[in-house]
């Protein structure tokens, strides 16, 4: 007989169906073969995908932002030995057609052909659980501002102070940037951690305007044909939020690029804005640099990382987590603990 293990299981997210609903059930363990290794998860942490539906399945094992240590292994295994900690990549360890069916709700996870550096990566002493379980959105928003090429010295405006734009400014302030973040609602923890971080709030709604703000934060110079344009180099869009390339367009500066991580609604452009030559690009998941620049911030102590997460939950309550998540006035990142 099978051994089993505990895994939470999809049933609907907000989006499609128009709730939220997982179950924790007993399903088989994974066997492990003689190029594999098999992760007891300690800690995941849950995404907005695990919220709305964009990528699990119902039916399925979900969670994808994961870390742990090695339980069992191959024979044929060279680069691991039981309880090395790992941080498993989702979209190299795929159980099922996306990377958010991954199984971080899952005791266990199965990570075949086991390759450091590829589908399991070594975890520094020095980077907690709770820290390795946001390597992954943490690799997104650290895409979202190497994707524009960000450096010491740029001038750099973030729009949405989510988990993903925390962590965007936390990988900011890491290289030295300080940037002003732009967003519609902040809760006064949210605000303290901005104000901690040291990073520049802008006006919110009814406190100001804020272009004036900009003008007088960055200055202003001459436009590419005329007129002036604001000095900011990079935009970095974590909200999704559809007046923000119109935003973007009116900074006017020559060669500002802004980066598009936010999924939003469609937009129309105005195709003759563009020839001040603004560049928008977008940011998509993140590459292997992006997640050893990660794993490289964590361990050097350079992060507020640990202050995103705002609740815990055992394995037993990850209905109630997940609606705690889903609650955005009460809840930054919320993380399973899938062993104490």
């Amino acid at each position: 007989m099978a051994e089993k293990m505990k895994a939470g299981i999809y049933k609907a997210g907000m989006y499609f169906q128009g709730k939220l609903e997982a179950e924790v059930q007993e399903i088989d363990k994974p066997k492990v073969g003689p190029d594999d290794i098999l992760v007891k998860t300690v800690r995941s942490s849950i995404c907005g995908s695990d919220l709305t539906g964009f990528g699990p399945e119902p039916g399925k094992q979900f969670g994808h932002e994961t870390a742990g240590y090695v339980a069992e292994l191959g024979k044929n295994v060279k680069e691991f030995k039981k309880g090395d900690r790992v941080w498993v990549h989702p979209v190299y360890v795929m159980t099922g057609r996306y990377s958010c069916q991954l199984g971080g709700f899952s005791e266990y996870i199965l990570v075949p052909g086991a390759k450091a550096g590829v589908g399991a990566w070594h975890l520094p002493d020095t980077v907690s659980y709770d820290e390795a379980s946001l390597i992954e959105p943490f690799g997104v928003g650290t895409r979202g501002k190497n994707r524009p090429g960000a450096k010491p010295g740029d001038n750099v405006v973030l729009y949405g102070a989510g988990s993903i734009g925390l962590l965007c400014i936390s990988a900011l302030v890491a290289q030295g940037i300080t940037p002003v973040v732009v967003d519609i609602v902040l809760s006064d923890y949210k605000r303290a951690l901005l104000k901690k971080m040291g990073v520049v709030i802008a006006p919110l709604p009814g406190e100001g305007d804020k272009f004036e703000f900009f003008t007088e934060h960055f200055g202003t110079l001459p436009g590419r044909q005329s007129g002036t344009a604001i000095n900011v180099d990079i935009v970095v869009d974590c909200a999704g939020a559809s007046n923000i390339i119109e935003d973007f367009l009116k900074l006017r500066k020559e060669n500002s690029r802004l980066s598009i991580v936010g999924l939003g609604k469609p937009q129309e452009l105005a195709v003759a804005s563009l020839m001040t030559e603004a560049v928008i690009m977008g940011s998509s998941g993140y590459n292997d640099s992006d997640i050893q620049e990660v794993i490289d911030i964590l361990a050097s102590g350079r992060t507020f990382a640990k202050e995103i997460i705002t609740h815990h939950y055992p394995l037993e309550k990850l209905q109630e987590a997940l609606e705690m998540a889903a609650d955005k006035t009460q809840a930054i990142k919320v993380v399973i603990d899938m062993e104490n």
